[in-house]
């Protein structure tokens, strides 16, 4: 009886796997970046994006001045407005901490560009 259950719970397991779930999604460039950031909030027009290195997490510039943060939740992207968030750095990696107590911060390596996002914030 517990082989079996064992056996079937292995099974469901893998075939999740199998189906692609619990995959991180990817963005494919600057432009995704911005398509996402645009469909998630109102009225925002998307003026210059920088991509993470490991295409996981963005930020996407606003004609109208805010900072958007494009970054995975599961499978899906979540996107949040950080003007004013903590931003430190770190190498070439952008650490941002959002005043969202319910949003954990996010470590973006971004290279050289990681110094003037961070100015921007």
């Amino acid at each position: 009886m517990v082989w079996t259950s064992l056996f079937g719970i292995i099974t469901i397991i893998l075939l999740a796997r199998a189906l692609g779930f619990g995959k991180t999604p990817t963005i494919a460039n600057t432009a995704e970046a911005s398509r996402i950031a645009a469909a998630a909030l109102h009225d925002f027009r998307p003026a210059e994006s920088a991509l993470a290195t490991d295409h996981r997490g963005a930020l996407v510039a606003g004609t109208d001045g805010r900072i958007a943060l494009v970054r995975p939740f599961g499978d899906r992207w979540v996107v949040r407005v950080i003007n004013g968030a903590a931003a430190s750095i770190s190498g070439d990696v952008l650490r941002v901490t959002p005043a969202e107590p319910m949003f954990p911060p996010a470590n973006l390596r971004l290279g050289p560009a990681a110094h003037l996002w961070a100015s921007r914030l």
